[in-house]
């Protein structure tokens, strides 16, 4: 059996791509993709169904959380430094920490994870991070019943 020259290949390879592009057809006359209303019903939740088992998928909408850390001094410093790579809120809800805890975590943020923050502006954070509301240490709030949050290496900042 003799095997075709590579002309006739290339000759069969395009006899078949312009055969493809007629039953295609030309891009004016394919339909207008369906458009969706801007507040339509989001699609109902997919499902698989194997060996007794049903999978099914559901969306969630998470809140926006664009808060900004107080008014303050040093506030600019914060927002610019801490908020790049996480919000507000997540160090707004920590545990009482003492200055040294925050130190540890504001380290560990700089020197792990790499986050934006110069040497000089450390102190600055720190001092922040500590006079929040509600983040004086239970040792320092007379008559309080708060518990201390443990050592900075568990807190997750």
């Amino acid at each position: 059996m003799k095997f075709p020259s590579i002309g006739v290949i290339v000759v069969g390879m395009f006899a078949i791509f312009v055969l493809a592009l007629v039953a295609i057809g030309p891009p004016t006359e394919r339909p207008a993709p369906r458009t969706v209303a801007e507040h339509s019903p989001p699609p109902p939740p997919s499902s698989v169904s194997a060996g007794g088992f049903t999978l099914v998928s559901s969306s969630i909408d998470m809140p926006i959380d664009d808060q900004q850390y107080p008014d303050g001094p040093n506030a600019d410093i914060i927002n610019a430094s801490c908020t790049s790579c996480h919000s507000a809120s997540m160090a707004m809800t920590q545990p009482a920490l003492a200055p040294d805890q925050w130190k540890g975590i504001v380290t560990k943020m700089r020197d792990v994870y790499k986050a934006p923050v110069a040497e000089k502006d450390m102190p600055a954070i720190v001092s922040y991070l500590s006079a929040m509301p509600g983040q004086q240490p239970a040792s320092a709030v007379k008559g309080s019943s708060r518990k201390q949050a443990p050592e900075s290496s568990g807190a997750t900042g």
